[in-house]
């Protein structure tokens, strides 16, 4: 064919790539195969710069720099992430559930415990003593739980 030229000619000189590099190109299936040192130098420059193209529009393949940029890039990530479970700056996801609901099923025996204690308690009293003897026992129980958190904790209200 009229437009066949070899590889090496054009390779660095019109491409900016070397002829190995081109070879695995072509083992991609991004530009025309080498056959006998010679390529159709029409095609191959339409493959290349289709090739660039995309790459510019962030569709091509990376490269290995690229690559090796990303890959140091995440394990900086790592090992950041590593140093804050360390330091308890980061804690696993499965130990905040854990000690969340442990601190749930605190909150919910203390309620449930509410119909045990408070009835004995407001036998014989007016609507505002029970509604204080309630609100008293409601703020002890939520101090306790927040005991060591702060999770829990409840502001005091004034008394009318």
């Amino acid at each position: 064919m009229a437009n066949e030229v070899k590889l090496n000619t054009v390779a660095k000189p019109v491409f900016g790539i070397t002829p190995r590099r081109y070879r695995q190109m072509a083992e991609e299936g991004l530009v025309p195969l080498v056959e006998k040192g010679q390529i159709d130098f029409l095609k191959a420059t339409k493959a290349i710069i289709d090739y660039y193209r995309k790459l510019a529009e962030g569709q091509g393949s990376l490269s290995l720099t690229e690559e090796r940029r990303l890959k140091v890039q995440v394990d900086r990530k790592l090992k950041e992430l590593e140093y804050l479970v360390e330091t308890k700056s980061l804690i696993p996801r499965d130990e905040i559930l854990g000690m969340f609901m442990a601190r749930i099923q605190m909150v919910k025996q203390g309620l449930l415990s509410h119909s045990r204690v408070l009835p004995p308690m407001l036998v014989g009293k007016d609507a505002r003593e029970m509604a204080d003897l309630i609100r008293t026992q409601t703020r002890q129980l939520l101090e306790r739980f927040s005991q060591g958190g702060g999770v829990l904790t409840v502001p005091p209200q004034k008394r009318k």
